[in-house]
């Protein structure tokens, strides 16, 4: 609330002397002609109308902040009544020293037309103060409101991209060593050569869990040990092309590739006749994943969940959107390049 600019210094300060001047030369407007400023014109009594204007937007100030002490917006009088309180007072104050002013000082009473004179003025002064100050009100709370959405928004999407960058997957983990298990007791080199993939995997997972981007070798080299994981359990049901095209100079999240192919695998009916073949290439500023559609009847929910998260994790560095295309018996996912040329690897 003190951001508001009733409460600014500045505005205290220069308001008070400019109304005061104002005021001044509209009573003389009123009761005489302007032409005669220099014959009629008095310090006295334009020094009186600068203070009755400190007085008044400085009681008005005060008021105010006495009725909006409360955070609770219901617990704040409407501004209807807010501006009647703060106006009727204001004026009872400003009719006050204007009298004690020409009874002590200029040794008379002031006659009823002059004091509806000045108290119409003020009484004019003192809403559209009241005015100005609820339209920054209103204004300052609508914009509070959409940063506040924006903040929950952005706190949200916080979540979801540093829950999927520490999203260690373990099914995969436990599928693994529970296919690791039987195969140490019939193929030691093979459980060797599962270990190694197993091990380059979650190495990889491990080490870029900080890292906001990597680069896209990075990244298919470690999809390359996925899928030979994955293939020791579905025996080579799952076959991942070379990428079509050069991906210079582009990054991805960490652990793009490998989400979207295990959530690709754990929703994809595949079989020794029915191998899943995943194709990579460039295309307008996109790394494309395509393969072709066999889903099962029920989706793995988690798996699904990761993916989602992905999804949004991307609107922090790319513009342009993570898409899932569906066409025919094709799927088309496409992730943004992220094209950071100053930024070295160290520096990720």
């Amino acid at each position: 609330m003190n951001k508001i600019f009733i409460h600014n210094p500045f505005f205290r300060l220069i308001s008070g002397i400019v109304v005061g001047v104002m005021v001044y030369l509209l009573i003389l407007l009123v009761n005489n002609n302007l032409s005669n400023l220099e014959t009629i014109f008095n310090n006295q009594e334009l020094y009186v109308s600068i203070l009755l204007s400190y007085l008044c937007f400085e009681l008005m100030r005060w008021l105010i902040s006495l009725l909006t002490r409360s955070k609770k917006p219901q617990n704040q009088p409407s501004p209807i009544v807010q501006t009647v309180i703060v106006v009727v007072l204001s004026m009872i104050a400003i009719g006050s020293a204007i009298s004690a002013y020409y009874t002590f000082v200029v040794g008379f009473s002031i006659g009823q037309q002059e004091l509806n004179l000045f108290l119409t003025i003020y009484g004019f002064v003192s809403v559209l103060y009241n005015v100005l100050y609820y339209s920054q009100y209103y204004l300052q709370r609508e914009n509070k409101e959409r940063i506040e959405q924006e903040t929950k928004l952005r706190e949200k999407m916080d979540a979801d991209f540093f829950s999927f960058r520490n999203d260690i997957n373990p099914d995969l983990l436990y599928e693994s060593l529970e296919n690791l298990i039987l195969t140490i007791h019939n193929d030691t080199n093979l459980a060797e050569e599962q270990i190694d993939y197993l091990a380059g995997v979650y190495r990889y997972t491990l080490v870029n869990r900080h890292k906001e981007l990597v680069t896209f070798q990075e990244e298919f080299s470690s999809a390359r040990n996925l899928v030979a994981l994955l293939n020791c359990k579905i025996e080579g049901g799952v076959k991942l092309k070379e990428v079509e095209g050069a991906v210079s100079d582009g990054y991805l999240i960490p652990g793009s590739l490998l989400v979207t192919i295990d959530s690709i695998v754990r929703n994809t009916l595949i079989s020794k006749k029915h191998p899943l073949t995943l194709s990579l290439y460039v295309e307008d500023d996109y790394l494309v994943l395509q393969h072709q559609l066999n889903d099962k009847l029920i989706a793995h929910q988690d798996s699904m969940n990761s993916f989602k998260r992905l999804q949004r994790s991307y609107s922090f560095f790319s513009d342009k959107i993570f898409v899932q295309v569906k066409a025919g018996n094709q799927n088309y996912i496409k992730f943004p390049i992220v094209n950071v040329p100053s930024l070295t690897e160290e520096a990720i």
